[in-house]
Order: structure tokens, then sequence, then C-alpha cells
């Protein structure tokens, strides 16, 4: 079943990368998460979806 996720989010632009990871790391949900990341591999994984 298609439940219509796009693969790609063409809003995320080059220049806010660094703020979107930076606030992915502070995020009080991060703590949680199984796998932790650097910020420069939250960067990537933003570039992945541009």
């Amino acid at each position: 079943m298609d439940v219509k996720i796009p693969q790609k989010n063409e809003r995320i632009r080059e220049e806010d990368l660094d703020t979107l990871a930076t606030d992915a790391l502070n995020d009080a949900c991060y703590p949680g998460n199984p796998r932790e990341a650097t910020k420069e591999q939250v960067i990537e994984m933003y570039r992945k979806l541009m």
C-alpha cells in the first residue's frame, strides 16, 4: 500500500543543514535513539533526503 511519503524533500536547503542538524541533536527525543550520530552524519542524512 502506498502511503504517499515522498522519498525526497525539496524544501530542505543546503544553507539550513547546520541548523537542522544542531536542532536534531538537541531534540529531547535524541537520547532515546538507539544509535548515536555525529553532526556530520546527521547533515549527510539530510543531504540524502534532498
